[in-house]
């Protein structure tokens, strides 16, 4: 029985992986961004912002949710964004873009067809992007912040409440004002 559930979860996650291997979506997960924070922020501040009073692992997951619901979003507002554009009159586009139609900007394969989803994923990627980039520089600001001496902890600590979720609260902040 143990060798099944070995081989099911094998198999379950030798396809992504194959898949990302190409190149394929599952590259830019919310798990491998979450990965990345996890190694630039450390596993101390990564807790501590994603799961005070969590484990390590329960971190992990609510920072993968929490990614997942983010491009989720994105993905939503990029699709609007992009009907937006795709519905502009044509003169209009083409004066915007170079001469160029919506399908000649976002198409990647012969006919141009499949520009519409090109045009989502690049503008879904792109937000991603700089909300990812955006909670690094304010976990990095934090940092700087909180310092390493007892007075610039503790002065740290009273500005953002002083309990375990004071990191997570500093990210926020600066995030917001980004």
């Amino acid at each position: 029985m143990k060798k099944i559930l070995l081989l099911a979860a094998l198999a379950a996650f030798a396809a992504p992986m194959a898949f990302a291997a190409e190149g394929g979506a599952a590259a830019t997960t919310a798990s491998a961004a979450c990965k990345s924070e996890l190694q630039k922020m450390g596993a101390t501040d990564f807790k501590s912002l994603y799961a005070p009073n969590g484990t390590q692992g329960s971190a992990m997951g609510k920072c993968v949710s929490s990614h997942q619901k983010s491009a989720a979003a994105n993905r939503v507002s990029a699709a609007k964004a992009c009907q937006a554009e795709r519905d502009m009159a044509a003169d209009a586009f083409k004066t915007a873009h170079d001469g160029k139609s919506f399908n000649e900007v976002y198409g990647k394969n012969a006919n141009d067809r499949n520009a519409y989803g090109k045009c989502v994923s690049a503008k879904a990627s792109a937000k991603n992007a700089k909300q990812e980039a955006t909670t690094l520089k304010a976990s990095a600001a934090c940092k700087t912040e909180r310092g390493s001496t007892t007075e610039s902890k503790s002065a740290f600590n009273t500005k953002y409440g002083g309990k375990k979720n004071a990191f997570g609260k500093c990210v926020s902040q600066h995030a917001k004002s980004a």
